[in-house]
């Protein structure tokens, strides 16, 4: 996993790990109807605390047990408008741009990698206010996704571009 933050405070994640894949929106104990969203994992404290300090919402989940390290991992939210999210599947040699019709199959497919970049919204309620609050959330601006596909994809995939 590589982090970089980019101009404009745009968090480019290459070769990432996603959780909680919810592309569809679909409503769940943890989920609102028609909240897309997803969750990068964080592999070690030092990324952890640095995106941190630039203000993320890193999550931390203490071990399950004794001596493991706890689970850190940073919610994303996939909102669709003018601006995006860009999403591209990389199917064996196919190539496919998701719209926001398509991109719930990203809910079920074995995931073989993962490019990302991420926006932030700094965001502050009832300001001036001894009640005032403020965070940054993380928003999907692009991700690129290969699928880890069987080798009779592969084969099948090869003999439809022949016809």
């Amino acid at each position: 996993m590589k982090i970089t933050i980019a101009p404009r405070g745009i968090l480019q994640i290459d070769d990432a790990t996603i959780v909680y894949r919810n592309f569809s929106g679909a409503a769940s104990k943890y989920n609102r109807a028609g909240d897309r969203n997803f969750a990068v994992v964080i592999e070690n404290e030092a990324d952890a605390d640095q995106l941190a300090e630039f203000g993320w919402n890193v999550k931390v989940k203490p071990p399950r047990e004794e001596g493991d390290a706890p689970f850190m991992y940073l919610p994303v939210k996939v909102k669709f408008n003018d601006r995006g999210p860009k999403v591209y599947l990389q199917t064996g040699k196919k190539r496919n741009v998701l719209d926001e019709e398509m991109i719930s199959c990203l809910d079920d497919i074995d995931i073989l990698s993962v490019d990302l970049d991420i926006r932030p919204y700094d965001w502050t309620i009832q300001e001036g206010t001894p009640n005032e609050k403020s965070g940054r959330t993380a928003y999907l601006q692009s991700i690129h996704v290969t699928q880890q596909v069987d080798r009779f994809a592969e084969r099948y995939a090869d003999e439809e571009d022949m016809f």
